[in-house]
C-alpha cells in the first residue's frame, strides 16, 4: 500500500510525518522519518480542512519516490550531478558562466534545502535578497543569470525524475539592476592601425616597475593575433584554436576554439552550409605570411610548449603595457571584434553582410551588440539631413 502519511498538530502548526531512505555521508543507507509542515493551525483550525494538504504533499513524494536521490539537497544535487552533466555537454565558458552565479549568489540561499521542497516564492526570496544586499552594483545581466542558472538546474531535476511539476523560475521577477554591468567598447580603424604600429618591430620592450624587460614573443605574432581579431573578427577562443590547416590562402575556416586548455569543434562546423569561413584581407594575409612557417602544421599562435597561446597572458604582459606608455586605452579582445562591425558599417556594409562575417544566428545580436557608430558617423548623418532640409519652405 502506498504511504499515507500521519497527519498531527504541534506547536501551532499541522505537520505530516512519513518515512524515507537516506544516503549517509560514509555511503550507508539508512530510514528516517522527517516531518513537513503543512499550514499553521490558525489558518486551519480544522483537521478535515488540512487533509487534502496532507494528500497532496504526499502525492507529490509518491510520484518522486521515496528514494535517497529523491530527497537529494540542491547542494549536493548541483555539485554531484548538476555540474558533471554541463561539463560533458556544455562548452567550458558556459559551465563557467553556472559555477560563478552558483558560488557568488546562489549557494549560500539554499544550504539545508532540499531540491524537491523548493518553490516558486522560494526563488523570488532568493532574488529579492540578492537585489536588496547588492541592487545597482550587479547588472540586471547578473541577476538574470542567476534566474537562469537555477532553471538550468531544476530542468536537470525534473529530466532526472527528482523534481515534480513545473519549474519553479517560471514567473520570476528579475531585479532591474544596472542596465549594463560593463560598457561594450569598440576600435576604431585608426585605433587598430596605431596598435599594429606599435609593433612594427623586434624587439618588445616593456617598461615596468622593475625595470625593461623584453618578452619571448616576436612583435610579428602579437601583430598577427590583432589582425586576425580586427580583420577577421575571430573571438578569443577561435583565435587560440586556429591551426596552419585552416588558412586556406583566401578564406580561413573557423573549426574549433580553445577554452583555457580544452579544445572543442565549433558551432559553425555542425552546419553543412555555412562551414564557419572567413574571407582573408590582403593586410592580414600578410601578417600571417610573416610568421608562416616553411612547413607549416599545428597551432597557428602556439605557445613554448607547443600548446594554445594564452591571449590574456599576452594582454596582460605585453600589449596593455605597451598601450599605456602611449597613452591609449586596452579595451579587451572584443573590442577588436566589435570593431570590425562597427568598421564594416561605417563603409555602408549592410547588417546582414556585418551579421554573416561575425558568423551570428541573429542579425539582432550584431546590431544591438557589435555595431558601435562612432559620434562622428551621426554628426556626418545629420550634416547631411541639415544639408537636404536646410532650403526648404517648411524649415524657412
Amino acid at each position: 500500500m502506498a504511504q499515507q502519511g500521519s497527519l498531527y498538530a504541534e506547536n501551532g502548526g499541522w505537520f505530516v510525518r512519513y518515512w524515507e531512505i537516506v544516503r549517509q555521508p560514509d555511503g550507508s543507507l539508512k530510514r528516517k522519518h522527517p516531518a513537513h509542515r503543512l499550514a499553521s493551525v490558525r489558518d486551519y483550525p480544522r483537521k478535515s480542512e488540512v487533509i487534502p494538504l496532507k494528500n497532496g504533499f504526499m502525492e507529490k513524494l509518491r510520484k518522486i519516490g521515496f528514494t535517497p536521490e529523491a530527497g537529494v539537497s540542491i547542494v549536493d544535487f548541483v555539485e554531484n550531478t548538476f555540474f558533471p552533466a554541463c561539463e560533458r555537454r556544455l562548452s567550458g565558458g558556459g559551465t563557467k558562466c553556472y559555477r560563478d552565479s552558483w558560488k557568488c549568489h546562489i549557494q549560500q540561499h539554499v544550504i539545508g534545502v532540499r531540491l524537491r521542497d523548493f518553490r516558486p516564492v522560494d526563488v523570488q526570496n532568493l532574488l529579492n535578497k540578492e537585489e536588496k544586499t547588492h541592487d545597482k552594483k550587479l547588472s540586471h545581466g547578473s541577476y538574470k543569470l542567476m534566474k537562469i542558472t537555477l532553471s538550468a538546474i531544476f530542468t536537470e531535476a525534473r529530466n532526472l525524475g527528482l523534481y515534480e511539476g513545473v519549474n519553479p523560475t517560471t514567473g520570476g521577477r528579475i531585479p532591474k539592476g544596472k542596465k549594463h554591468g560593463r560598457k561594450r567598447l569598440a576600435y576604431s580603424l585608426e585605433e587598430i592601425l596605431k596598435h599594429l604600429q606599435l609593433f612594427n618591430s623586434d624587439p618588445i620592450v616593456i617598461n615596468n616597475e622593475d625595470g625593461p624587460y623584453t618578452p619571448e614573443i616576436g612583435a610579428c605574432i602579437v601583430r598577427a593575433v590583432i589582425g586576425v581579431t580586427a580583420f577577421a573578427g575571430l573571438r578569443r577562443g577561435e583565435v587560440r584554436g586556429l591551426w596552419w590547416d585552416d588558412d586556406g590562402g583566401d578564406l580561413l575556416s573557423i573549426c574549433r576554439s580553445m577554452w583555457r586548455s580544452t579544445l572543442k569543434n565549433t558551432k559553425t562546423e555542425e552546419d553543412v552550409d555555412e562551414p564557419g569561413l572567413v574571407p582573408i584581407i590582403k593586410p592580414l594575409r600578410l601578417l600571417f605570411d610573416a610568421i608562416k612557417p616553411v612547413h607549416a602544421s599545428g597551432f597557428i599562435f602556439p605557445n613554448t610548449i607547443g600548446g594554445a597561446l594564452d591571449l590574456d597572458n599576452l594582454a596582460d604582459r605585453v600589449i596593455r603595457p605597451t598601450l599605456k606608455a602611449h597613452n591609449l586605452m586596452w579595451k579587451g579582445w572584443q573590442a577588436y571584434r566589435r570593431g570590425l562591425a562597427t568598421n564594416l558599417k561605417e563603409l555602408g556594409v549592410p547588417d546582414t553582410s556585418i551579421q554573416c562575417i561575425l558568423r551570428h544566428e541573429n542579425v539582432n545580436t550584431t546590431q544591438r551588440f557589435y555595431i558601435k557608430t562612432a559620434s562622428a558617423v551621426a554628426v556626418d548623418a545629420m550634416k547631411k539631413l541639415e544639408e537636404k532640409i536646410s532650403g526648404t519652405a517648411v524649415v524657412q
